[in-house]
């Protein structure tokens, strides 16, 4: 399976990368669902608005595959400059399995990546991941009955049903904490 920094952006990944991981998400969606695969798994939720669609996204996801999911924020109440964000890292990477990080600016997220010494997300459940655009092929793909994944990837041209893009993303989401995590 892709490796969590895999899907930080699409560029670099192969179309058998994209077609294992629809394939992993197409299993989930014929019922071989992914019942408790994260069982035992605490995973970190990093944000300031855990309320947001995203965090609700990620949570169900993440939650649906049997982990534990801890609403950590995303910005400290105290001084900036009395803590080492690689002190943080340690500390996240020790308690945690996994680590969401939504609305975290991109050398932070590097810096925990680098030190935290688990997987570490950029926004998995956000509209601007590259998941969404695969969520949206995807969906073109159960619409159009072909299997066939366009090189390089583009969105669809037609307007898709919102309720089954979305419902893609989940299972997507699904399959790449599953498959980093599991």
């Amino acid at each position: 399976m892709l490796k969590h920094k895999s899907l930080w952006s699409l560029e670099g990944l192969t179309r058998d990368d994209l077609l294992t991981l629809i394939g992993r998400a197409r299993q989930f969606k014929r019922g071989a669902g992914p019942g408790a695969l994260l069982r035992g798994k605490n995973l970190a939720l990093l944000s300031d608005d855990h309320a947001s669609l995203e965090a609700e996204a990620f949570l169900l996801a993440a939650t649906e595959l049997g982990a534990q999911v801890a609403r950590v924020r995303a910005t400290s109440p105290g001084p900036a400059d009395r803590r080492d964000p690689r002190d943080m890292a340690g500390l996240l990477g020790q308690l945690y399995d996994g680590i969401e990080c939504q609305g975290v600016a991109e050398a932070d997220l590097r810096q925990l990546d680098r030190d935290a010494g688990v997987p570490v997300f950029n926004g998995i459940a956000s509209p601007g991941h590259p998941l969404q655009m695969l969520a949206a092929l995807m969906t073109w793909q159960d619409l159009s009955g072909d299997a066939t994944l366009p090189m390089p990837l583009a969105p669809p041209t037609q307007p898709l049903p919102a309720e089954a893009v979305a419902r893609n993303h989940h299972l997507l989401l699904q399959a790449v904490l599953s498959g980093a995590l599991a």
